[in-house]
This record gives structure tokens, C-alpha cells and sequence, in this order.
């Protein structure tokens, strides 16, 4: 189906691409960009997570990322790599939508993937 949105892909994750669906992720990096925002109309520095395999980033809010030091027992986001995580939708306090991330259940998580030894992989 033609969509203008191949004009315009979208570069970051947002609560509409999850479709329902609770996809457990690796963190594949977490780093601080400037972003522009609107509503201030000035560039103001966010944290942006990555996940292995795929294209589109999460612009991390307060909530998130609190979400993420606690399921990686860690406020040093550099410590986040190698972690899985659940993401789902849900409602942020202001009624948007927006994207959870929830530790893995205990049954299924796997060993931490530990790339701290600097090495490229």
C-alpha cells in the first residue's frame, strides 16, 4: 500500500510501532544527543537508547529511564548494554501514549550479556 510515510520514515520508537506487542529487546547502546524540541524551540540534550536488531531508537523519558537503572541495578547508563527488557504500550499520566519497559519474566531471562571487556565485537 503506497503511504507517504516511506517519504518520511520515522527515526524513533513511539508507543504505535509496538502494534499490541510486548517484544523483549536488548539494549544495544544508550547514549546523550541533542534533539531538537518544538515546544521550547531549542535543542536539549536526551537520553537515546538503541536495541540490537533494531532501526528505530527510543527517545528515553524520565520514567523510562528509571524504569531502565532499575531493571539493570544501575543509574550509570553506560552499565544498560546487554540488558533485555520487555517494551509495551501504556498511558502516561497526561493520558498519551507512551512505551513501559518491564524487566523480563524471571522464568525466561537469560544470562547478562557482558560487552564491558571494551572489545569489538
Amino acid at each position: 500500500m503506497p503511504s507517504y510515510k516511506t517519504l518520511w520514515p520515522d527515526r524513533w520508537l513511539h508507543a504505535e510501532h509496538l502494534q499490541g506487542k510486548r517484544p523483549r529487546v536488548v539494549v544495544e547502546d544508550v547514549t546523550i544527543e541533542e534533539i531538537f524540541n518544538p515546544r521550547i524551540k531549542k535543542n536539549e540534550a536526551k537520553l537515546i537508547v538503541s536495541f540490537f536488531g533494531k532501526s528505530l531508537r527510543l527517545i528515553a523519558n524520565k520514567t523510562q529511564a528509571s524504569s531502565l537503572a532499575t531493571i539493570c541495578k544501575s543509574d550509570d547508563y553506560s552499565r544498560w548494554k546487554g540488558h533485555e527488557v520487555v517494551l509495551s504500550t501504556g498511558k502516561a499520566p497526561n493520558g498519551a501514549d507512551t512505551i513501559l519497559i518491564s524487566p523480563i519474566p524471571d522464568a525466561a531471562k537469560p544470562a547478562h550479556v557482558d560487552d564491558s571487556d571494551g572489545g569489538d565485537a
